[in-house]
């Protein structure tokens, strides 16, 4: 009778190898999938928040049903910064555009009505700026707005709306003094002016949040106070579109303003002002 021969066992010790090397593989294939999800093309995803941006009237969040939610921060760590301050300049270039836009619009618009002796506009870095003259504006010593000059708020006011921007009414006065029951000093008359314009502008539809008066009474002038035509100079009331400004950027100063100026003259007020002989 022929001897069976037994089959060596074999050894499986080794065999846990085989399942740990399956999930280590399958660990990668999910670290890949899950890194390449993060990364975002950063031309399309730009172009993509500014558009929703002009489209809502925002510049750095997106609302989702949830809530606000800021914007998704780039993969690479090395950008850290570098995608806001691209949006930030880029944002600015485009307000730059609308603002540059609107400026033209009422350069032409007072060109056509013949209104150069009365309006100036300016385009400056803190934003359009128009300039009435005091003359006719108000009577002197007064801050009820001149019927006639009604007449120009009116035209400037669809304008003004055609934009989101912060506006600001700034008064200004000459160096004459000025001492009544109503108006104590250039300090009240300038301020009593400069709301009184918001007022009007308000009851024609531009939006109140938008809105701000300051006046400066008779400090940052644009002409010394030595002659009755410069001291008219002096008699002013801008209305200033502003474009966005950053954080750090004081709204209410005037184009002019230095700390060391404001130290030596007395310097220049956000609160109630006055001013106009």
């Amino acid at each position: 009778m022929r001897k069976r021969h037994s089959t060596p066992e074999k050894d499986d010790s080794d065999r846990w190898l085989l399942t740990y090397s399956d999930l280590i593989t399958l660990l990668m294939i999910f670290f890949v999938i899950m890194y390449a999800m993060s990364k975002v093309d950063q031309v399309k995803f730009v172009a993509l928040e500014q558009s929703l941006a002009t489209a809502l009237h925002q510049s750095d969040k997106i609302p989702l049903n949830l809530g606000t939610s800021a914007l998704v921060t780039a993969a690479n760590p090395t950008d850290t910064g570098k995608r806001s301050t691209v949006n930030q300049a880029s944002l600015a270039a485009q307000q730059d555009k609308v603002l540059d836009r609107l400026y033209q619009q009422l350069a032409l618009y007072i060109r056509q009505h013949h209104l150069e002796n009365n309006v100036e506009i300016l385009n400056q870095a803190r934003g359009v700026q128009i300039t009435l003259r005091d003359v006719v504006l108000f009577d002197t010593g007064q801050a009820v707005i001149k019927p006639a000059a009604r007449k120009i708020l009116d035209g400037l006011v669809p304008f003004l709306r055609q934009v989101n921007n912060p506006i600001v009414i700034e008064g200004y006065t000459d160096n004459q003094p000025i001492h009544t029951a109503k108006f104590p000093s250039n300090w009240e008359l300038s301020g009593a002016r400069a709301i009184g314009v918001v007022r009007y502008l308000i009851a024609r539809g531009v939006a109140p949040s938008r809105l701000s008066g300051v006046g400066y009474g008779q400090y940052h002038g644009v002409a010394p106070n030595d002659t009755p035509a410069h001291r008219q100079m002096n008699r002013r009331i801008n209305i200033v579109i502003l474009r966005e400004p950053p954080l750090n950027w004081t709204i209410g100063l005037p184009p002019n303003y230095s700390a060391a100026a404001a130290a030596g003259t007395g310097g220049s007020a956000a609160a109630p002002a006055g001013g106009v002989k």
